[in-house]
C-alpha cells in the first residue's frame, strides 16, 4: 500500500513537473498494481479456504469410511 501512495506521490510530481500524460501513466500504472496485489490476496485467501474445506470433507470421508468398515467386520 505505500508502494502505491509513493507511486501515486511520483506520478503527481512527474504531472506537475513534466506534464501530465506521464504523470497519469504513472498513477495507472500504480493503480494496476494495487488492483493486482489485491487480485493475488484474495486468490491466496480463497485457495487456503478451499484447500481447508477439502481437508475437513477428505477426513469426514475418511472418518466415515472407517466406521462403515468397522461396523461391516
Amino acid at each position: 500500500m505505500k508502494l502505491t501512495f509513493a507511486a501515486l506521490a511520483v506520478g503527481v510530481l512527474l504531472g506537475v513537473i513534466i506534464g501530465v500524460p506521464l504523470g497519469r501513466r504513472v498513477e495507472r500504472v500504480a493503480w494496476h498494481a494495487d488492483a493486482t496485489l489485491a487480485r493475488a490476496r484474495v486468490t491466496g485467501w480463497l485457495l487456503r479456504d478451499l484447500t481447508g474445506w477439502l481437508l475437513a470433507a477428505a477426513l469426514i470421508a475418511a472418518v466415515a469410511v472407517f466406521v462403515v468398515w468397522a461396523l461391516t467386520r
